[in-house]
C-alpha cells in the first residue's frame, strides 16, 4: 500500500510539476517571514524585560538638614513608599561623582569650599510617583523621573507582540493556501475517487497518492522557508551588530517549526478535506 501511494502520488506530482512547484514557492513565504518574525520576537525580549526594570532617582535634600534628620527623613519615607528603595549617597561618593561628570569642580570640590546638599537614590518601578516629594521642605530638587530604558522596554514589547501577532497571521495563511490547494486538487481528480470507491478501493488506497503529492511539497516547502529565513535573520544580524546591538538568530527550535509546518500543514488540510470529501460521497 505503501509502494502504492509513493508511485501514485509522484505520477500526480509529475502531471502537476510546475504548479506544485509553484505552490511550495508560496508556502514557504509565509512561513518564512513567520520564522523570521519569531526569531526578532525572541530577540527582543531581554530589551521587552526593561519595560519592568526599577530606575533610579535622585532626590537632592535641604542643606539644612542635619545627618539624624536625613535619617528620620528616610526612615518616613521608607514606611510611607515600601516600594521604594532609598540610598543616601556620602559626601565623598557625591564629590567623586562631580569631579567625574565635571572636571572643571575638581578644584572647588576638593578643597572643601563648596557647600553639597545631600543627596539619596530612589530606586523604583514607576520613577513617575517619586514626583509626590516635590514641593516638600525637606527636599531641594527631585531628579529626571524618565526611564529610559523603560520606554524603550515599552516599545519593544509591543514590537514583539506585533511581531508575534504577524507570524499567526502568516501562519493561518500558510493554512488556507495548503487547503485550496488540496481541494484544487481533489476537484480535478473527484472523478477517478469516485471510481475507485465504486470498485471497493479502500480510503487508505485512495488518500495516499494525495498525501504524498503534497507531503513531498510540503517537505521542500518547510526546506526553502528555513533557507530563507535564515538569508533574511542574517542580514538583520549584520545591520543589528553594526549598530552595537546584539546578534539576531534563529533558534534550533524555530527552524524546526518551519520545517514541521511545511510538512504538517499540507498533510492536516488533506486528511481534512479528504474526510470531508468522503463523508459528502457517502452522504450523496
Amino acid at each position: 500500500m505503501i509502494r502504492h501511494a509513493l508511485a501514485e502520488g509522484w505520477l500526480l506530482l509529475r502531471q502537476r510539476g510546475a504548479v506544485s512547484v509553484v505552490l511550495a514557492l508560496a508556502l514557504a513565504v509565509p512561513i518564512s517571514l513567520a520564522g523570521v518574525g519569531l526569531s526578532l520576537h525572541r530577540w527582543l525580549g531581554p530589551v521587552a524585560a526593561m519595560s519592568g526594570q526599577a530606575s533610579v532617582v535622585a532626590v537632592l535634600l535641604h542643606p539644612r538638614l542635619d545627618g539624624e534628620q536625613r535619617s528620620n527623613w528616610i526612615s518616613e519615607e521608607a514606611k510611607a513608599h515600601p516600594e521604594w528603595v532609598i540610598t543616601e549617597i556620602s559626601r565623598e561618593d557625591l564629590v567623586e561623582r562631580l569631579e567625574r561628570w565635571f572636571p572643571y569642580l575638581e578644584e572647588l570640590v576638593a578643597g572643601g569650599d563648596a557647600s553639597l546638599p545631600p543627596l539619596v537614590e530612589i530606586e523604583t518601578t514607576e520613577p513617575a510617583g517619586v514626583a509626590v516629594l516635590e514641593g516638600r521642605s525637606e527636599v531641594l530638587a527631585v531628579g529626571p523621573r524618565s526611564s529610559v530604558q523603560q520606554l524603550l522596554g515599552r516599545v519593544a514589547r509591543g514590537l514583539a507582540w506585533v511581531l508575534a501577532a504577524m507570524s499567526g497571521v502568516l501562519l493561518t495563511a500558510a493554512v488556507l493556501l495548503a487547503s485550496v490547494w488540496v481541494h484544487l486538487e481533489l476537484f480535478r481528480h473527484a472523478d477517478e475517487i469516485s471510481i475507485m470507491r465504486l470498485v471497493g478501493a479502500t480510503e487508505p488506497t485512495i488518500r495516499g497518492p494525495f498525501l504524498v503529492a503534497v507531503a513531498i511539497p510540503g517537505a521542500v516547502a518547510g526546506g526553502l522557508s528555513i533557507v530563507g529565513s535564515i538569508v533574511t535573520v542574517a542580514g538583520l544580524s549584520r545591520l543589528s551588530t553594526t549598530l552595537g546591538l546584539p546578534a539576531v538568530t534563529s533558534g534550533f527550535e524555530i527552524l524546526a517549526l518551519q520545517a514541521g509546518a511545511g510538512l504538517l500543514l499540507p498533510l492536516a488540510a488533506a486528511a481534512i478535506t479528504l474526510a470531508r470529501h468522503a463523508a459528502d460521497e457517502f452522504e450523496g
